[in-house]
């Protein structure tokens, strides 16, 4: 019932073979009346050599071109910018109204662009970068539907020969009318993840990457966390809403089987894998910021040595850190006074945060000065904020010393015509 309902609405319709073996895919099918349509397409991929990562997400189009249709980048940075194809996809069926396409032969690229990024790593002028790796021995894994999102996994092997599994999301672009998107004017005094540099009313814009307010921000526990950590976890997750001032976020314990990353939860993951560090990622509307799928890994490992009490202080330190990440908020690294849990630390310290975090303690000065302004409008005063630096500004490191104060509080950010080496 739900594929044929989202078929009658116009989207696209997975088809799914079954069978007591592997499930065949069958083609995708577009209704010809959703040509023209924008989409939203968001990557991400799983590789053994670097863990998780995600691809820049586009506003794509479909064009037909006899018995191909060609997906068009509709992101639209500068309007004068040519429209790039983006994928060229065989039409493998037809009917009056309908026609079946295959993803898989379609999708053989992925962008090196990740979704989030920010003006120190990219700059404040899109450079366009084309850097893609390509996919070959590409096989089809599973076509599902989620709502109105089509999910597609693709298995295929990189050009070195490594294993690689890419999840896309292709959905109806809808933004949200109600959402109020940040603009970002530097990175002088507090740093949020940015989307790439729009050319909007004559100039280079860009927007901090944040959920929207209108609804509870949910994380769902994956069912691999032992139950032995699970409360410290949540106490990391809800540290957000000391810093907000509202219980905006909430946690809840993930169904079974499910896993990051997922289209319908923002999953945080116990990962055992080496190839994963305690790190989060995210992926946005590429046009207004809004955070639409949060994915976070830790990995128990990174905790210290030590009881389950001193486990559980170190745990809530690094959950509350990677959902940090998940919100859209930089690291800081200035030196000084613990500041904010976006910093390193060294363990006395974060074992320090991590019992004040349990404890139900106020949130951090510069986490709730930073996120009651980006997320709420809250007025913020640059004079009383404590300092700030990030990862590539100048002389900006954690555990060493830290930038001049006209460097990382008043002027760390590349300047506006400067597209920093990567």
């Amino acid at each position: 019932m739900r594929l044929l309902h989202l078929f009658t609405a116009g989207f696209f319709v997975a088809a799914l073979w079954s069978s007591p073996q592997a499930a065949a895919v069958q083609p995708a099918t577009l209704k010809k009346s959703d040509l023209g349509q924008r989409f939203l397409l968001q990557i991400s991929y799983e590789q053994k050599s670097i863990g998780f990562n995600t691809s820049r997400s586009r506003i794509v189009t479909f064009e037909r071109e006899d018995a191909v249709l060609r997906m068009l980048d509709m992101s639209g940075t500068q309007g004068s910018d040519p429209t790039r194809v983006l994928a060229t996809i065989p039409i493998s069926g037809e009917t009056r109204s309908t026609l079946d396409i295959d993803l898989n032969a379609g999708f053989d690229t992925v962008s090196r662009e990740e979704d989030r990024t920010g003006e120190d790593y990219y700059g404040r002028i899109d450079s366009h970068d084309a850097n893609a790796f390509r996919l070959f021995e590409r096989k089809p894994v599973s076509l599902s539907y989620h709502e109105a999102t089509l999910v597609f996994d693709q298995e295929a092997r990189t050009e070195d020969g490594q294993r690689i599994v890419v999840h896309y999301y292709l959905s109806p672009y809808r933004p949200r009318p109600d959402f109020r998107a940040f603009e970002m004017n530097n990175l002088r005094r507090f740093g949020f993840y940015e989307t790439y540099p729009q050319w909007r009313s004559d100039r280079w814009v860009l927007y901090a990457m944040k959920f929207d307010v209108h609804e509870p921000i949910v994380f769902a526990l994956s069912s691999a966390i032992p139950e032995r950590y699970r409360s410290a976890v949540r106490d990391g997750v809800l540290y957000w809403n000391q810093a907000l001032g509202r219980s905006l976020v909430r946690v809840i314990d993930a169904p079974p089987g499910i896993r990051a990353p997922n289209p319908d939860y923002n999953v945080i993951q116990w990962v055992t894998s080496g190839a994963f560090a305690s790190t989060s990622y995210i992926q946005s509307d590429p046009l207004t910021g809004q955070i639409l799928h949060a994915h976070v890994f830790v990995l128990p490992e990174t905790m210290s040595d030590g009881d389950l009490e001193q486990q559980n202080d170190h745990l809530r330190y690094i959950v509350a850190h990677e959902i940090g990440h998940a919100l859209g908020l930089r690291h800081n690294f200035a030196l000084g006074n613990a500041t904010t849990v976006m910093n390193y630390f060294k363990l006395p310290r974060i074992l320090q945060i991590g019992r004040h975090i349990g404890a139900g303690a106020p949130a951090l000065p510069y986490d709730r000065a930073v996120v009651q302004h980006v997320y709420l409008g809250a007025p913020l005063d640059l004079d009383m904020l404590p300092p700030f630096c990030t990862d590539s500004q100048r002389r900006c490191f954690p555990f060493r010393s830290g930038p001049k104060e006209s460097d990382g509080m008043r002027g760390g950010a590349v300047a506006d015509d400067k597209i920093p080496e990567k």
